[in-house]
């Protein structure tokens, strides 16, 4: 597998930072970026269809002034979305939303990656990313050709590593056996039902794996709070909040590299590096979590 420097335990998800009904202005994002670089979190996740192509461009506005050794750069690329010129950016949102609705259908062809990548290059203001992903894969929609793209967009020199952002076991299976396939993006959380078996598959293959959607299981925990207060106070953390312990669990998962967390405040982002405490000595807080919550 081709080597990076380790990742950071804490990534900083830019799905939200340009987003309709949630845009920053390229201060505020500038300014949540650089807490981020300044405070260890140096893993940076996007995609192309994030704010169709706004957020890589504020992300590469965030960014210009730094230095490349000192951040890691993870995009993805193959759901539908449109792509203007930055001049006609505000039209995007609504053409990916028509589009969207009218062809959901993804694009994992080769020409259609490569291109994406290299668009990609342009927005972040950079000659290469760390990672380049397959956004959203599923079983049956990845093809040989799919797989070549990876291989190609390698040999130009556009990422340094390539993989997959999925879910199903069976992409990653098929992503193993291509030999494309080097780093993982995955839901680690209580309700990711396959979790599991992905962190095993990239364990025993010596592939990143990078944690998402950590926080989805927020909504059981609020059903049964009786239970979850119960069980915090039993493990002396009954102050700390469930954001932080759901933080943990997925950082502490086997073979995690890094969790992908989505923030637009600056002051929550640095909340959340308080989570890093907890992964190393709440084993049988996260054993009882999985049996009583899955």
């Amino acid at each position: 597998m081709t080597s990076m420097p380790p990742l950071s335990p804490l990534g900083l998800g830019t799905g939200r930072l340009a987003s309709l009904g949630s845009r920053l202005s390229r201060r505020e994002s500038t300014l949540l970026i650089h807490t981020a670089l300044d405070h260890g979190i140096r893993v940076i996740d996007t995609a192309d269809a994030y704010g169709s192509g706004d957020s890589e461009r504020a992300i590469g506005v965030a960014l210009k002034d730094r230095r490349r050794e000192d951040y890691t750069l993870i995009t993805k690329a193959g759901l539908p979305h449109v792509a203007l010129p930055a001049a006609l950016s505000p039209l995007n949102q609504v053409g990916k939303k028509l589009l969207q609705f009218t062809s959901p259908a993804k694009n994992f062809s080769k020409r259609y990656l490569v291109r994406c990548a290299q668009l990609s290059l342009k927005r972040l203001g950079t000659d290469s990313v760390d990672a380049f992903l397959l956004h959203s894969a599923e079983t049956g929609e990845p093809s040989t050709e799919s797989w070549e793209a990876l291989q190609e967009i390698r040999n130009q020199g556009l990422s340094r590593l390539t993989g997959v952002s999925t879910s199903d076991p069976e992409v990653v299976r098929q992503g193993i056996l291509s030999g494309q396939v080097s780093i993982v993006e995955t839901p680690i959380s209580l309700t990711a039902p396959h979790a599991e078996e992905i962190g095993r598959l990239c364990a025993s293959h010596n592939i990143y794996l990078v944690a998402n959607e950590c926080l989805k299981p927020r909504e059981i925990l609020v059903e049964r709070a009786v239970v979850w207060d119960q069980m915090r106070s039993r493990h002396g953390v009954k102050e700390v909040s469930t954001i932080l312990l759901l933080i943990a669990y997925a950082s502490a998962h086997r073979g995690v590299s890094s969790v992908i967390i989505g923030s637009k405040s600056p002051k929550h982002l640095m909340e959340n590096l308080q989570a890093l405490q907890y992964r190393e000595n709440m084993t049988r807080l996260f054993e009882e979590m999985k049996e009583a919550f899955q």
